[in-house]
C-alpha cells in the first residue's frame, strides 16, 4: 500500500499543477484566445468595418508615394512616417504608420491614403481607447499584445505562455493514465450533461489540438520575450539581427536627398522584386525597402534592401531567414503564430486553435466547480 501511495504522489502533484494553473491563468489565456480569434483575420475585419479607409476603386493609376506622405504631413501636425505598406491588391489603400504631435507629445498613428492620387482617406491614433468601428480592430490587437497596459503586460503574457508550454506536457501525461488504452483519451463518452462527458470533452479536444495550441504557446513566448528568447537560442545556434540594429547613427537632420519613391525605384530596377513595404530609419540615414522573395514564410516581404538617404547606394541586403538555424527558428515564429505560414488553411487552424483554447479554459473551470460541489 505504501508503495502504491508513493507512485500516486507524482501524478497527484501533476494534477494539482494542472488544476491551479488552469484556475489562475485561465482568465489570461481566455483573453489571449478571444482576442487572438479576432486578430487572426485583422485585415479582413478592419476592411469590412472601415471600407472607406481600407479600400479604393480598382485602378491602374498610381501616384508617387511621396504625394501621400506630403498630404499626411499637411493634414497631421508633425507627422513623420516610419513605415509605409503598399497596397497588396488592386483595391487596397496605402497604409502609413508613424507619429504625430498630440497635446505637446508624440503619439503613434495610422494613416490611410488613396494610392491613385495620394489623398488622405482617414487616420486613427494607435492604441487609443475609443469604442467605435474605426478603432475596434486596433483595440483588439492592442488587447492581444499587452492588454493596452504597456510592456510590463507583454512580459506577463510571455510568462503565462511559458507556463502554458509546461502545462501542455503535464496535460499530455495526465491524459494517458496507466492501464487505459490510449485511443480512449481521444474519445468523448458519457451522457450529455454528465461530468464524465465534460471531462472527456475537455481531454479529447485538448489532445486533438495539442500541436496547434503548443505552437501558439511557444511562439507566444518568443514574440513576447524576443531578447530573452534570442539569448537562449544563441546558446545553441548563432543569431544574426537585422542590419539596421547594428547601424551607427547619423547626425540629426542629415541629408535626405533621396526620396521614398527613388529608393523603391532603385530596388525594383536592380532586383526586379515587388515591393511590400518601406521602413524609414532617419537616425541611421537609410530606407529599408522590403520585397517579396521565394524564401518568405508568409505574405510579408522578408527581403530587406537598405538604401542610403543621402546618395541612394545600397548599404546592405538581408532576408529574415538569416544564415543560421537560430535565424531560421525566429523567421518561423510570427508566420506560425499568425497561421500565415500555411496560407488560409493555416489561419483557419489558428482560428480553431483559439476557439479550442477558449473552450479548454471554460470547461476546466466548469470541471473544477462541479467537482468542488
Amino acid at each position: 500500500m505504501a508503495g502504491a501511495a508513493v507512485r500516486r504522489r507524482p501524478r497527484h502533484a501533476l494534477k494539482l499543477w494542472h488544476r491551479w494553473f488552469g484556475l489562475l491563468a485561465g482568465l489570461w489565456l481566455a483573453l489571449l484566445a478571444l482576442t487572438g480569434i479576432a486578430v487572426t483575420f485583422y485585415d479582413e475585419l478592419d476592411s469590412a468595418l472601415n471600407a472607406d479607409w481600407r479600400t479604393v476603386p480598382a485602378s491602374a493609376e498610381r501616384a508617387p508615394i511621396g504625394d501621400a506622405v506630403a498630404a499626411a504631413e499637411r493634414a497631421l501636425p508633425g507627422f513623420a512616417p516610419n513605415m509605409i505598406e503598399l497596397p497588396g491588391h488592386a483595391k487596397d489603400s496605402l497604409w502609413m504608420m508613424g507619429r504625430m504631435s498630440v497635446a505637446g507629445g508624440q503619439r503613434p498613428v495610422q494613416v490611410f491614403a488613396d494610392p491613385r492620387d495620394g489623398s488622405i482617406l482617414g487616420w486613427r491614433e494607435s492604441g487609443a481607447i475609443i469604442f467605435d468601428r474605426r478603432h475596434a480592430m486596433d483595440i483588439l490587437y492592442g488587447l492581444h499584445i499587452d492588454l493596452l497596459a504597456g510592456p510590463w503586460m507583454t512580459w506577463f503574457f510571455g510568462l503565462v505562455s511559458l507556463l502554458w508550454v509546461i502545462d501542455h506536457a503535464i496535460a499530455a501525461m495526465l491524459s494517458f493514465p496507466k492501464g487505459m488504452h490510449w485511443l480512449r483519451a481521444f474519445r468523448t463518452q458519457g451522457r450529455r450533461g454528465s461530468l464524465k462527458r465534460l471531462f472527456d470533452s475537455h481531454r479529447a479536444w485538448g489532445l486533438w489540438f495539442l500541436p496547434v495550441t503548443l505552437v501558439l504557446a511557444v511562439t507566444g513566448v518568443t514574440l513576447a520575450w524576443p531578447d530573452d528568447s534570442r539569448e537562449a537560442v544563441a546558446l545553441v545556434s548563432p543569431i544574426s539581427g537585422r542590419l539596421h540594429e547594428s547601424m551607427a547613427d547619423v547626425p540629426q537632420g542629415g541629408a535626405r536627398t533621396i526620396g521614398v519613391d527613388a529608393a523603391m525605384a532603385k530596388i525594383i530596377r536592380d532586383t526586379g522584386g515587388r515591393v511590400h513595404s518601406v521602413r524609414l530609419f532617419p537616425d541611421h540615414g537609410v530606407y529599408a525597402v522590403r520585397t517579396f522573395d521565394a524564401r518568405d514564410r508568409d505574405d510579408q516581404g522578408r527581403l530587406w534592401h537598405y538604401v542610403a538617404m543621402d546618395d541612394g547606394r545600397i548599404t546592405g541586403t538581408r532576408h529574415d531567414n538569416g544564415t543560421s538555424a537560430g535565424d531560421q527558428f525566429f523567421a518561423w515564429q510570427y508566420p506560425l503564430h499568425s497561421g500565415k505560414a500555411f496560407g488560409l488553411g493555416g489561419r483557419l487552424l489558428v482560428l480553431f486553435g483559439g476557439i479550442v483554447s477558449l473552450w479548454l479554459c471554460l470547461s476546466g473551470v466548469r470541471l473544477w466547480w462541479r467537482r468542488r460541489r
